[in-house]
């Protein structure tokens, strides 16, 4: 499995050995309907202190994705690993951040696609190329709580290269607009 965790939205993707390709992956539920091999990157916190919440689709679905509501999340990937935190509330008694946001959103993410497939051997996370060390760092430390065998970090120009098969042609241009 592959999951590009993006700002706005999030993909996953799994190599099919039965068609020898790869194959983007639909998460009942937290999926886009219009496309759906998209999730939103979004959270809803529905208790801080149990770590309980709501990602993607679910939260435009149930109507959560309110800008004034201090539970809902948007955009939070941008925060992850950098110095200014900017407003964050304390819900139930804890104190929020962009990482513990990030950390319940692939948390919850990593928990659907096991659900839905079972144990995942390995798993490729992509990174923004120029990515903060301190961002490294912490998907460092989120993955090493996962119940996953093997986790590799692929730089996010590269993967985009390698999906668009870029073996068969002389020079390619990535543009890693975001």
């Amino acid at each position: 499995y592959a999951i590009d965790f993006g700002t706005s939205n999030t993909a996953i993707a799994r190599w099919n050995t039965v068609t020898g390709a790869a194959e983007l992956v639909k998460l009942p539920g937290i999926s886009q309907s219009s496309q759906a091999s998209l999730i939103p990157s979004l959270v809803y916190v529905e208790d801080a202190a149990a770590g309980k919440v709501i990602i993607g689709q679910a939260v435009r679905d149930r109507g959560l994705d309110l800008t004034s509501d201090r539970r809902f999340f948007a955009n939070f990937k941008r925060g992850i690993g950098t110095q200014v935190q900017g407003f964050l509330p304390e819900l139930d008694g804890v104190k929020v951040s962009f990482e513990l946001i990030g950390e319940w959103f692939l948390r919850e993410l990593i928990a659907r696609v096991q659900q839905s497939s079972g144990t995942i051997a390995s798993l490729v996370l992509t990174v923004p190329v120029d990515s903060f060390e301190s961002y490294r760092l912490w998907l460092t430390q989120v993955c090493q709580s996962l119940a996953v065998e093997q986790i590799s970090m692929l730089d996010e120009p590269t993967a985009a290269a390698l999906g668009y098969d870029a073996s068969d042609r002389q020079a390619l241009l990535v543009i890693d607009f975001g």
